[in-house]
This record gives structure tokens, sequence and C-alpha cells, in this order.
């Protein structure tokens, strides 16, 4: 099937450059191409990132992103002096300030405009291949900025291609697949030297257990948000002592019967105490609640209901 253009349609016009083209078009993403025909259209005026984002109904965040994918190709610009035709790109109007993200050590100054990330693409088919299939992980095209910290991952922090796409396709699977995380996670493998395919396999057997162990605590004592530091570092002590799920949750049921309320403190000290007992199990713990003697002042001084009320009765006579 061919296809011809509609030449009805140009009743109005406006000029795109053979440059976005020729060098761009292959790697902006959908985001930047919307915003970029915007911004070409209405070329004679300002515009704040909320007002595209509300008129191509795409968010503010993929707006930013354009906009740095266009400056770093010399395409935008925030100032008029060095390009006429563009308008000033304006900040959000009265948009919260956002907390400042930390940047690992060693990527400040670390910054690729799209032309060297494609001649980057171009001359490395293991970059290609890490483009390709880290599309395929997210389903979608890859942005400026995923792009660079890939490139930046796999040059300066000196991870595989293998392991930067086992790495990425963990966090989709944990609903983390934020370039931000990913890059976290990297730097934190390097300097931990998880830089084989081997290792990288048993890091994240490790993270899965942990996740699968603070899920299964969650469940047993019904909480419907995540764990604070401190009760974390509860959770994992009893993961470090091997403590059982069915051992936790015993502990909190008798927390609740004491207290009636979830408390780590109270939890860890029945655990503790079970522990140096020897009491690893529900049924040795109430194995051994049965073969414990009475205790010889519940013996000597209990009371029948009578004699007690008998007594109150006549104190003071």
């Amino acid at each position: 099937m061919e296809y011809f253009l509609n030449t009805g349609c140009f009743g109005s016009v406006f000029a795109v450059p053979k440059s976005i083209v020729d060098n761009y078009i292959k790697l902006a993403n959908e985001a930047s191409i919307k915003v970029l025909l915007y911004m070409l259209r209405y070329n004679e005026q300002e515009h704040s990132a909320q007002k595209i984002a509300s008129a191509l109904n795409i968010s503010v965040e993929q707006v930013e992103e354009a906009f740095l994918f266009w400056e770093n190709a010399n395409i935008f610009s925030r100032n008029n002096s060095e390009m006429e035709s563009l308008p000033v790109v304006e900040p959000a109007e009265k948009e919260t300030p956002k907390k400042a993200r930390s940047v690992p050590a060693g990527r400040q100054n670390f910054n690729m405009n799209p032309s060297e990330i494609a001649e980057r693409v171009e001359k490395s088919e293991e970059i290609k291949c890490l483009f390709l299939m880290a599309e395929e992980s997210f389903g979608r095209p890859l942005n400026h900025t995923e792009q660079r910290i890939f490139i930046w991952i796999h040059d300066y922090l000196g991870l595989s291609t293998d392991v930067i796409l086992m790495l990425t396709a963990y966090c989709i699977s944990v609903d983390k697949g934020n370039i931000k995380y990913i890059e976290t996670i990297a730097a934190d493998w390097n300097e931990r030297e998880i830089n084989t395919l081997e290792a990288a396999q048993k890091e994240i057997k490790r993270l899965e257990e942990y996740g699968s162990f603070n899920s299964k605590i969650m469940k047993a004592f019904g909480m419907n948000r995540k764990p604070t530091s401190k009760q974390q570092e509860y959770i994992d002590s009893w993961k470090a002592k091997n403590y059982s799920i069915e051992l936790i949750q015993y502990a909190y049921e008798k927390t609740i019967e004491a207290i009636d309320k979830l408390n780590f403190p109270y939890i860890n000290k029945i655990l503790e105490n079970w522990y140096q007992n020897g009491l690893v199990t529900k049924e040795l713990i109430d194995g051994n609640k049965k073969n414990s003697p009475a205790k010889t002042e519940e013996k000597n001084y209990s009371f029948d209901l009578n004699d007690i009320k008998s007594l109150v009765n006549n104190f003071g006579d």
C-alpha cells in the first residue's frame, strides 16, 4: 500500500527546519515531537510548560523533558537574543518547587547532547543493543535523559549491557522503573562491585527475598503503609536471625492480646525471649506453657471469690 500527502490541507503552513528531520527525528520521542510542532506553530507567543502540557494532553514533566532535549540539540533557547524565531520557554506558573534529587557522584558534570548520543549509538553496537532492549522492557522509546544515563552507567560505571538490562527489568518488575532509581541502584552496585551477570543475579535474588519478607510481615500485621525506618530495622534483624513468619505473627498476636495495638519493640521483646529459651516454633511455645509448673505464689494465695467478698465486707470490723 502506498501513501500520498493530502495537499488540500496546506491552506496555512509553518516551516520545520530540515536539520531536525535529518538529525533528530529518530532520537526524539513522541512528547518531544508534539512540543516541537506546537512551539513551531505558535512561535510568536510565549508559553509555560503547564500551558503546553494542557494543550497537548501530556504531563508537565514530559514538556520539561522535551525542552531539555531540544535545548541540547540547540533548537530551543531560553534567550530570544540567541534564537529570535522561537519563544522564550518560561517555567510553569506558580508551580511548587520540586525537591532536588541526589545525583550519584561522578555524574554531575556528565552531559551528552542528542548529536553526541546519536554518534555514540552509530559507533557502538553494544549501546544500540542496550537502547533497543531497554525500550522493549519499558514498552516505549527512551527519552534523552534515559539515553544519557544509560550511557553513563555503561561507560563510566562499567556495567555491562546484560547487567544493566537485568537491573532495569528487575526495577520495572517492582514498579520502580524510574531512570533515577535505576541510576541509584547502578551506582550502588558499582561501589559494591556487583558487575557480573552472576553477581547481579545473586543480588536480585536477595532483593526479591527481602521484598517478599517485608510483604509477608506487612500482611501479617495488617499494615497498609510501608514500615518506618525504625520498624524496618526490627524487620531486618528478624530476617537476619531467621525468625519464621509464623513465629513473628504469633508474637504479634500475643502483643495484641496484651496491649491491643501494634508495637514493634514489644513484639521484638517477645521474640528475643522465645529465642533465648530455644522456643523457635509455635508448637514449642505452646508446649512450654503446658509443661510449666504453676507458680508457688498462685497456689498458696488463691482465694475463693466468696471469701474475697467476705473479707471486703468485714474489713474494719
